[in-house]
């Protein structure tokens, strides 16, 4: 029988190496290669086709019949293949591209590449785009058709939109694309009522089975959950602690720009003014923060604040680009632009007013770059950026009413609509300048001249613009700058609490009263946290999970929140949950992660994209607190060779992650199969082998072989458990960081 198990587990080691394989030929050679080669391959399919037969007779020969919410959970998994399968030989997709007007009763079919007869007619009546209030970015894209039954002769009108599907006759019609002069679009079809119904199965059994074994009593998970996790960490963990500790005190200059732009109590009027920006619109100040941020590597220059910095180049443009703000570091570079360290914005133009990166203007837009192109294209960044502001085009704050009764904003210098009266093309052509002049002359003149502009947009676009609580909110949230504090509050507070838990178990003091104190400090941060989240949710209008940035922020609170819920288990559980919450909110802080509140693309406004994100977000935060167990454990091994104590320690930092590893590999797992129903309901596939959908796979499948140490007896054994968990959390890793910035994808989200 061990033979039988250990064949189906070399199977799913085999198909993950397999998996990740093809998702690195897929960056070097595309899609349709690894499409062709791996995942439509017959030896593909009887790989799976023999895991399912191996996996079965597992079932049967081990009994797991005796354990209900066991064998619910194997066969979800047998069922849920058993309906790709369907999918896969039986389901049938397509497109129909239809025009207004025109009558349509076939589908081109992919698998087949011809047409195929539908058993209806379809006619397009309608087709229009939605967009956010007072802006330019889509909402949704809404098909009104008109559909014919072929047989009875009957018609009925639907309206098909993103996240909105037509089901008729076993037909599924999902909104893909439109016709750019917006009198057509184009529909995916999907005909497989057979395979999704047997997958959905699988689905709800699997979820079913998942609770049934975390609230199982007589289950191993919640035998550890009973268990005291109290342990003794050696001196020696200092050593790992202190290569962590933060630096946070920075060097800063003494230059004055103040005669280079205009006082901060008169930039701060500017701050509430609204502007179309990132496709919504918000507070100039958000724009003000994002462009310094993106300059000046944080949100303030030398003492200016962002509105002041970001007026400095709108009004003193001449002055500030001889000002050296960029760093270059290749050598190549340097002499290129004859810099020797920090360049100014007239060091990247050569005395014919030539561009000198417009040397590596076509290798910059490729994905494989080398160290120079990358420096280049972030250079170029930030060329661009304040070429924009200079031209005006980021600057649309001049809202204008078209003929369709609609609301678009303009930057200055551009042309309004015919319809527009000279007064208002000429407070867009020269209310800039104007301030400029009345600024130097005289600033209550200014001032009026900024409040016209003030009352001009509350008289356009009053009815769009967001709500005064809204506005005082976002200017809030601009100023707090909260989660950039909290990584610094939350990574000095775990540091210091580790030394005094080293201290007092060196001591062998009593850590219930000390361990209090910081358990309170770890309430005020996830308090603190969980405010600045609510704060960006309500500012964006939707949860704040949509992108790189803030899952970061997800993995932060879900640390937080699991320190706060094993509270009685020991002092290391709140320390961790603190450094893990403080060097994730660090990593959103310096990474490349876009901070940027954007509205939803059409196709993410649905409910299931936050359940589908935070299942997986918590499941890697937990992800975090485990690796913390094994490194400490490895440290202890290291440090304290084969004491008694520290042997004890291991096994029990060992079945702390044990624990974890239960509701983390449930999470992720029922955070895979709730992202292919979201799948299913937006594009019409379940399952697309996305890379980040083959990665989270792989990571769910290593994730799943730490529950089987009755057949491999090693992940009874602790420094092996620790081991594993090691290359859990780097699959975790190339998962979510990874994919994201180099290999890509539909689920790619960097920068």
């Amino acid at each position: 029988m061990k033979t039988i198990a250990y064949s189906a587990f070399i199977l799913l080691l085999v198909l993950a190496i397999v998996m990740g394989l093809a998702t690195w030929m897929e960056h070097l050679r595309g899609t349709e290669y690894v499409l062709t080669h791996f995942y439509k391959t017959s030896w593909f399919n009887l790989l799976w086709a023999w895991l399912s037969v191996s996996g079965g007779y597992y079932i049967v020969k081990a009994r797991l019949y005796k354990k209900g919410s066991v064998l619910i959970l194997h066969l979800s998994l047998l069922i849920i293949l058993t309906g790709a399968t369907i999918t896969r030989f039986n389901g049938k997709t397509g497109i129909v591209h239809l025009r207004e007007g025109m009558e349509i009763g076939m589908f081109t079919c992919e698998e087949l590449n011809h047409p195929l007869q539908l058993p209806f007619t379809m006619k397009l009546k309608k087709f229009t785009v939605q967009y956010y209030p007072g802006t330019s970015s889509p909402s949704n894209y809404v098909s009104s058709v008109e559909i014919k039954d072929k047989k009875s002769g009957e018609s009925f009108e639907e309206t098909i939109s993103m996240n909105n599907i037509l089901k008729y006759e076993g037909y599924r019609f999902y909104q893909a694309s439109f016709d750019d002069d917006m009198n057509g679009s184009v529909l995916s079809v999907n005909h497989d009522s057979t395979g999704i119904g047997v997958t959905y199965a699988g689905y709800y059994l699997l979820f079913f089975s998942m609770l049934w074994v975390l609230f199982d009593r007589k289950g191993r998970f919640f035998e550890l959950l009973k268990k005291n996790f109290n342990s003794k960490i050696s001196r020696s963990l200092v050593l790992f602690f202190l290569l962590f500790l933060p630096g946070l005190l920075h060097a800063s200059q003494n230059r004055n720009f103040n005669d280079m732009t205009i006082e901060k109590d008169q930039a701060a009027l500017f701050s509430g003014l609204w502007v179309e920006y990132h496709g919504r619109i918000c507070p100039l100040q958000t724009l003000a923060i994002d462009y310094t941020t993106k300059l000046a590597g944080k949100a303030s220059y030398e003492g200016l604040s962002p509105m002041q910095f970001l007026l400095a180049w709108v009004f003193f443009p001449e002055e500030w680009q001889r000002i050296p703000l960029f760093e270059v570091k290749h050598p190549e570079l340097k002499k290129l632009i004859n810099a020797s360290g920090n360049a100014c914005v007239d060091d990247f133009m050569d005395s014919f007013g030539e561009y000198k990166l417009m040397l590596y203007w076509k290798e910059m837009r490729a994905s494989n770059q080398t160290a120079i192109l990358k420096e280049a294209s972030k250079l170029n960044e930030k060329i661009q950026l304040i070429s924009m502001l200079r031209s005006g085009s980021l600057l649309k704050v001049f809202p204008f009413e078209t003929e369709e009764k609609k609301i678009q904003w303009f930057a200055p210098g551009e042309t309004l609509p015919r319809h527009a009266d000279e007064m208002e093309q000429a407070l867009v052509d020269h209310f800039f300048p104007a301030y400029k002049d009345e600024y130097r002359e005289n600033e209550k003149a200014a001032i009026e001249l900024f409040k016209l502009l003030e009352n001009y947009q509350q008289k356009i676009a009053g009815n769009t613009l967001p709500s005064k609580t809204h506005l005082k909110a976002e200017l809030l949230y601009n100023k707090v700058s909260i989660f950039s504090l909290l990584f610094k509050i939350a990574l000095t507070i775990g540091c210091a609490g580790m030394f005094f838990f080293i201290s007092y178990v060196i001591k062998n003091k009593d850590s219930r009263k000390i361990h209090a104190v910081f358990y309170s400090l770890l309430v005020l941060v996830f308090v603190t946290l969980t405010a600045g989240m609510i704060l960006r949710g309500a500012i964006a209008g939707r949860l704040p999970m949509s992108n790189g940035y803030e899952t970061m922020l997800v993995i932060a609170w879900t640390a937080l929140f699991v320190g706060l819920l094993f509270r009685r288990s020991s002092f290391l559980t709140t320390n961790f949950s603190l450094l893990l919450s403080g060097f994730t909110l660090l990593v959103a802080h310096i990474g490349s992660m876009n901070p940027y509140i954007t509205p939803l693309v059409p196709v993410l406004q649905s409910p299931l994209l936050s359940i589908h994100v935070s299942l997986i977000m918590i499941s890697y935060g937990l992800c975090g607190f485990m690796i913390l167990n094994s490194l400490t454990a490895f440290l202890l091994m290291l440090f304290s060779g084969k004491k008694t104590e520290t042997a004890q320690t291991v096994v029990n930092l060992k079945e702390m992650s044990e624990l974890f590893m239960y509701p983390a590999t449930f999470l992720l797992g029922a955070g895979i199969f709730v992202g292919a129903v979201w799948a299913n309901v937006s594009w019409g596939r379940y399952w697309g082998w996305d890379p980040k959908e083959v990665w989270a796979l792989i990571t769910f499948i290593l994730m799943s072989f730490t529950f089987h140490g009755n057949t491999i007896s090693w992940f009874k054994r602790p420094v092996f458990y620790h081991i594993f968990v090691v290359i859990i959390f780097l699959s975790v890793l190339m998962t979510y960081f990874g994919v994201n910035y180099v290999l890509g994808g539909k689920h790619s989200y960097a920068g």
